[in-house]
């Protein structure tokens, strides 16, 4: 069912107007600061995994009387909690958010080609990226949606691939011949640093995308999720300026295929 013009604007205020009741509920049961009531998030595979479990640490340090309610979702999954009101913020990454939301960039994110040691510093034909399982999450994770575009811009149409329900399996998998994967750096630091996953040398490869915190369109925050907000800006602010500080490569950008080409999370 599709809806009219007429039904679309309709619905956009009916979101607005659950957002806002949801919201208040939270704010009266947090009183008038953020020392009390529930923090209420959602996040995709790698910002929730890799990403958030420190802040929320410090940030249960600095409000410990705060209740932290935290969804693990995939992409598509954390943009829908947003829009049914069961969280007030969400961090994912690559996807553009439908009107009744707002986007706030947070970080760059890098995603990278890795495999079994043994491949460590090969590079590699298309012919044999071909013959290579391709392992990723499932349905609705926006680094897979990115992913299978760049596979496309390559001429790499037509591939095995394998899918796993989350990214500690996919780079268990790998590490164990089970084929390759493109997965963000802020995920690898402990598995390249210890050698058990190789980068892949393949060129024209560099893929970035934008994590970013995603809340409800000009509905008002409670204070517990503003405080949240203004921690993460600071976190991330810090990640920015230490990631400035790495050396650059001449690559090419893949840049994003028309939405006819690619298959894009659900949500």
């Amino acid at each position: 069912m599709k809806l009219t013009p007429a039904g679309q604007v309709l619905a956009e205020y009916v979101l607005r107007a659950e957002a806002l009741l949801a919201n208040a509920g939270r704010a009266l049961a947090a009183g008038a600061d953020a020392q009390i009531g529930t923090l209420a998030l959602a996040a995709s595979g790698i910002p929730g995994t890799y990403l958030l479990p420190k802040v929320l640490s410090r940030f249960r340090a600095e409000h410990p009387d705060v209740e932290i309610d935290f969804q693990l979702e995939t992409s598509g999954g954390a943009l829908r909690a947003v829009r049914a009101h069961e969280v007030e913020v969400a961090v994912v990454g690559g996807l553009t958010v439908p009107l009744e939301l707002e986007a706030e960039p947070l970080v760059e994110d890098e995603v990278v080609l890795v495999g079994p040691p043994a491949l460590g510093g090969r590079r590699l034909s298309m012919r044999a990226l071909e013959g290579l399982t391709w392992i990723s999450r499932e349905e609705g994770s926006s680094t897979r949606a990115a992913v299978e575009a760049a596979r496309w811009q390559l001429g790499l149409q037509a591939v095995r691939t394998l899918e796993l329900p989350s990214w500690e399996a996919v780079k268990l998998a790998v590490a164990d011949g089970g084929g390759i994967a493109a997965i963000s750096r802020f995920a690898l630091r402990l598995e390249l640093e210890s050698g058990n996953l190789a980068v892949i040398d393949l060129p024209r490869w560099r893929l970035h995308r934008t994590i970013a915190s995603v809340t409800a369109r000009d509905v008002p925050l409670t204070p517990t999720a503003q405080r949240f907000l203004a921690l993460l800006r600071t976190t991330f602010a810090q990640t920015r300026r230490d990631l400035s500080d790495r050396p650059t490569e001449e690559a090419v950008v893949l840049k994003p295929l028309p939405a006819d080409q690619a298959r894009v999370p659900r949500g």
